[in-house]
């Protein structure tokens, strides 16, 4: 390669001759960047969708799309999606679909997580424990016209909102911060094969409003994923209800999402189940409103009672009712069914299911009593507490809304 360059020279005054001279370069080598196409997309399930449905709306071509739906695990499992959820792919960098993950509501409390890979020219069902892991997300966010607002601007989940204005009900209600005001938490999201497929519980949580700091952590005294939440102090933040639904029964399966071991699935569970007999009475735990009883899918007899304007209960595979009614007002500690095994179940238990505004949360989090701290908890309380504050700490007086996930 070369270059000619151009140049006068001054021989005398004002005389000039122009000269040429020739400069040999080494080539440039020019190395072509290849794009990174491999990455999850995700669609939300509308109304109506079934599978097929939801892949054209990816492109995939109608051949794939056959031999995916012709696979032995979306036949047998896969009734119906479940609107507003999320369905994801994933492709390779010649934009050939490679992985299919979605979570298959049993209408019965849980979700199983339907995940699919493709080796060569073949589908089959793909996971493993070792897959998933569950890491702390942390976000700050500015209030600038509503609460509500602010949160779903900076990415926070649906769930996670529900259950912050729960667990702060009895100090304060998120739609008094005003702009100017602040919101920091750090909660858990389960990941698997890299994305982000659910969240778990709000480990800590703090308000910012006309000068007052409003915190809450989440402590779990037994580790077994029936936390609840207190304050700076180690005190209680809310009462939740006045009973439970029956009464010293063990909780056998806890809220949130769990790999089971045996049967190779990643389970979402909407609920808490307690190991109780057959026939056991089941009492209202609160105040409410009878809004329905029946058969209720995977349920099986289930009963739902209204507390507020925004709070539900679910009581699931009762083997009968009392003598209810739709409206009957119910007061706490009121019989209002008995355990069973109806429905999808392998054995007798009672399932019971918190919503707020829909929603499912963790009942022990939001509505059943809240314990009062030992000394020794309360010892192992504040040195979590003490851990997870200076992590707040940290962004304390920014002005801007951040995220950040470790």
């Amino acid at each position: 390669m070369g270059i000619v360059i151009s140049s006068i020279c001054r021989h005398q005054p004002q005389t000039y001759q122009p000269q040429q001279t020739t400069l040999k370069l080494a080539p440039v080598k020019i190395t072509p960047q290849t794009t990174n196409l491999n990455f999850w997309r995700d669609e939300v399930v509308q109304p109506g969708d079934t599978i097929s449905m939801v892949l054209q709306r990816f492109h995939i071509n109608d051949e794939e799309i056959r031999q995916i739906t012709n696979l032995k695990i979306i036949k047998n499992q896969v009734q119906h999606l479940q609107v507003n959820q999320v369905f994801s792919i994933r492709m390779d960098n010649n934009g050939h679909l490679t992985d299919i993950q979605f979570f298959n509501d049993d209408d019965n409390g849980e979700k199983n997580l339907v995940a699919l890979k493709k080796t060569g020219n073949n589908w089959n069902a793909d996971i493993g424990a070792v897959d998933t892991e569950t890491l702390p997300t942390f976000k700050a966010v500015v209030v600038k016209t509503s609460a509500r607002g602010a949160l779903a601007q900076a990415g926070i989940p649906v769930e996670i909102r529900e259950s912050l204005r729960e667990i702060f009900k009895d100090k304060i209600d998120i739609n008094t911060l005003q702009s100017g005001d602040t919101i920091r938490l750090i909660y858990d999201s389960l990941y698997y094969r890299g994305q982000e497929l659910a969240t778990g519980d709000i480990r800590a949580a703090e308000f910012s409003h006309n000068g007052t700091l409003y915190q809450a952590y989440y402590f779990d005294t037994g580790n077994d994923g029936n936390g609840q939440y207190y304050d700076a102090t180690g005190k209680p933040l809310r009462q939740g209800f006045t009973s439970v639904p029956v009464e010293g029964a063990r909780i056998s399966s806890p809220f949130g999402t769990r790999f089971h071991p045996i049967l190779q699935t990643l389970r979402m569970h909407s609920g808490i189940d307690y190991a109780v007999a057959s026939g056991t009475p089941i009492h209202a735990p609160s105040d409410g409103i009878v809004e329905s009883y029946g058969i209720k899918g995977g349920y099986g007899n289930a009963v739902i009672l209204r507390h507020n304007d925004s709070m539900q209960t679910l009581y699931g595979h009762m083997s009968a009712f009392a003598n209810l009614s739709p409206g009957q007002h119910v007061q706490a500690g009121d019989i209002i069914g008995y355990v069973g095994s109806t429905g999808v179940s392998t054995g007798p238990h009672l399932h019971y299911e918190v919503r707020i505004n829909g929603q499912p949360v963790n009942p022990a989090s939001v509505a059943l009593p809240t314990r009062k701290l030992n000394a020794h908890e309360l010892a192992t309380f504040k040195k979590m507490e003490q851990r997870w504050n200076s992590r707040l700490a940290d962004i304390r007086n920014l002005s801007v809304t951040i995220a950040q996930m470790d």
